[in-house]
């Protein structure tokens, strides 16, 4: 059995890049050691904070109420922390980004009655579950299945609740000059990329959570904000970056539209 657990970051319409996280943890072999992990981390909050403390990466990073008495440094280091975990316990990462009005979705989002990065929002929820699907055929053993852990927000859970059964009864190929060239590619003297988009493994349902609820989906909410942060240029990318990777080249085939990606541990 494995659990994906799945948060998002970028998601307003100011923001220049939307980007959805998922983390795939096997739930015999990671959860546990994760949440243990987690619970250590968290107790690096300073004490007068900790009571009503719930981890978000955009409070931690730049919230006010925590800049008289809680140093920037040690602020950072829990970040970087949180994003390590995945990377450090072992637990396969999935991505997906999706560049701000890079492509017009008007005919598609407005019958919806979503704004454009609305729809982005779910194109980037949808991919990512695709791509973290066909990984755990690729991966795991031909029993396992995969349940959804996914952040509560109200205004978008009925879209969200149904992109596996949307991706299972209609599965998307990407034609070939969709597909970003990459050296690998080049090297290869012909696309090494696999377009199909499906979920076959995941199970239907979406349980969806409020983040204080969860320890995983605070992972990924960390996870999150740092690879926004990479691909939005701004500061700190680049170190958030290696935090959860271990190198930012393994992101270098990411552009606008978009692009998705998941990364298997040995």
């Amino acid at each position: 059995m494995r659990y994906i657990f799945v948060d998002e970051a970028g998601t307003s319409a100011h923001e220049p890049v939307t980007v959805v996280v998922g983390i795939i943890a096997d739930a015999d072999q990671h959860v546990r050691a994760a949440e243990n992990l987690v619970s250590e981390i968290l107790q690096g909050v300073p004490l007068q904070h900790r009571k009503q403390f719930t981890f978000h990466a955009t409070r931690v990073f730049g919230d006010k109420r925590y800049q008289s008495d809680w140093l920037f440094n040690d602020r950072l280091h829990l970040l970087e922390s949180m994003m390590s975990v995945p990377r450090r316990i072992g637990m396969a990462i999935t991505l997906s980004a999706r560049w701000r009005n890079a492509v017009d979705h008007t005919e598609l989002a407005e019958p919806l009655r979503l704004s454009q990065s609305q729809f982005e929002h779910v194109m980037a929820f949808g991919e990512c579950l695709a791509i973290a699907d066909r990984n755990i055929r690729r991966h795991a053993h031909p029993n396992e299945v995969a349940s959804v852990v996914a952040e509560d927000i109200p205004e978008m859970r009925r879209f969200l609740k149904i992109v596996p059964k949307m991706y299972r009864e209609n599965p998307f190929h990407c034609r070939p000059e969709h597909l970003r060239e990459t050296p690998q590619d080049k090297e290869a003297g012909y696309s090494t990329q696999r377009g199909e988009l499906r979920i076959a493994r995941i199970r239907n349902s979406v349980h969806f959570v409020e983040k204080s609820e969860d320890p995983l989906v605070q992972v990924a909410d960390a996870c999150a904000y740092g690879f926004r942060r990479y691909f939005a240029e701004e500061k700190f990318g680049d170190v958030f970056a290696r935090a959860i990777l271990g190198h930012e080249s393994l992101l270098r085939n990411f552009a606008s539209p978009g692009g998705t990606e998941c990364w298997w541990p040995n």
